[in-house]
């Protein structure tokens, strides 16, 4: 066999395997846009989108002379979901949602619960450290603010002499 006809024999070789691959790409596409497993993937997303994995609380911070202001707009949640940690520079901001739902069916004779549990939570850096004693927080019409005193920047290492 001559080099030109292992060239195209290797040429040919490639183009159908490569026709093969495309079939087969075009065949999970038509499976994965099928009316049952695209809704799946559509409920999916709902879930996530409904329980808040992909949204985020937005924070604005701002500084009025020795007070550090905080806002987080959090809209539709209830001031019992809301939870925060403040460690040095570093506060949390995040939501909880814990509900159980019972169904019950007399004349089915049947009954279940439903558990669900959902977490968000923001970290901000903050460009002072605040007092935690005497910061407060106000939770109205779905924005949370977070006001506290600025205190002096802190040294976060140790020099040696």
């Amino acid at each position: 066999m001559s080099e030109k006809e292992k060239n195209n024999a290797q040429d040919e070789k490639q183009s159908l395997s490569s026709i093969d691959l495309q079939h087969y790409l075009k065949k999970v596409d038509d499976l994965i846009d099928q009316s049952p497993i695209r809704g799946l993937f559509d409920e999916i997303d709902k879930f996530f989108h409904k329980h808040g994995v992909f949204s985020s609380i937005g924070v604005e911070i701002i500084e009025n002379g020795e007070e550090l202001i905080i806002q987080a707009s959090m809209p539709g949640v209830s001031k019992e979901q809301i939870y925060m940690d403040l460690e040095g520079t570093i506060l949390t901001i995040g939501l909880k949602t814990d509900t159980t739902t019972e169904v019950q069916n007399d004349q089915s004779n049947y009954s279940y619960k439903k558990y669900s549990y959902s977490q968000s939570q923001r970290v901000v850096k903050l460009p002072y450290p605040i007092n935690a004693t005497t910061a407060t927080a106000t939770y109205e019409n779905g924005m949370l603010v977070i006001k506290g005193t600025k205190l002096p920047e802190y040294q976060k290492q140790i020099f040696l002499d």
